[in-house]
């Protein structure tokens, strides 16, 4: 066992979740975007906020209440997010989200954070998450970038193809073996080929052998 107990990592499904994010600069900016992306119902509390932010707020994208944090704000959200250079500001926001058993995390503050958030890069379905708990995260946004100009076209077309197959097929040892095809067999060589065509053909005559309905992706 480490010394330190390690970060669990996860993916957070927060679609119609509300999330509560307190502060309004560019870090925070960040933060809505990415929160924002993801589906949640938004809630900015700050006083000032970015051009980016009021415009989304006047696009109906995300709430924005300009003003200080106030004792309650945190009771209903499902998670909440403080990116302020008010330290006082955040250790309230954290003792009151904890109290109230939210989630909570705060910018640059990692010993107020119940989570902490990765370096993040995406190319369609796959996202690339470097994190150093917090330690370094320029060191994580350079290994980000890194990695995630790894991930190329092809690798986008397995992850959509796998997507489609696991909607399509029922669980059993053919879709696993199929999956398999795409991920790291013939059809997904054919893919990063660039040999899309015969990709398709193969995946249809295995699909047709398999008797599944419908039309392939």
């Amino acid at each position: 066992m480490p010394s330190h107990p390690m970060d669990y990592p996860v993916c957070l499904r927060l679609e119609g979740r509300s999330v509560l994010l307190v502060g309004g600069g560019a870090i925070a900016e960040g933060r809505a975007l990415a929160v924002l992306d993801a589906g949640a119902r938004l809630r900015v509390i700050a006083p000032r906020a970015t051009d980016t932010l009021r415009t989304l707020a006047e696009g109906g994208h995300l709430e924005w209440l300009p003003r200080p944090y106030e004792a309650g704000d945190a009771r209903g959200q499902h998670l909440v997010l403080a990116a302020t250079d008010d330290a006082a500001v955040s250790r309230q926001v954290a003792a009151e989200a904890r109290a109230l058993g939210v989630w909570v995390n705060t910018a640059d503050e990692p010993e107020l954070c119940d989570f902490t958030l990765p370096s993040i890069g995406r190319r369609g379905p796959i996202t690339v998450a470097v994190s150093s708990a917090g330690q370094a995260p320029a060191l994580a946004s350079h290994l980000r970038k890194t990695l995630t100009a790894q991930v190329t076209r092809h690798h986008v077309w397995r992850a959509r193809l796998s997507g489609w197959l696991r909607e399509h097929l029922p669980r059993g040892t053919e879709r696993q073996q199929l999956l398999k095809q795409v991920a790291v067999g013939d059809i997904g060589v054919l893919l990063e080929q660039g040999e899309r065509k015969a990709a398709w053909a193969r995946l249809r005559a295995d699909l047709r052998a398999l008797k599944v309905p419908g039309e392939t992706p």
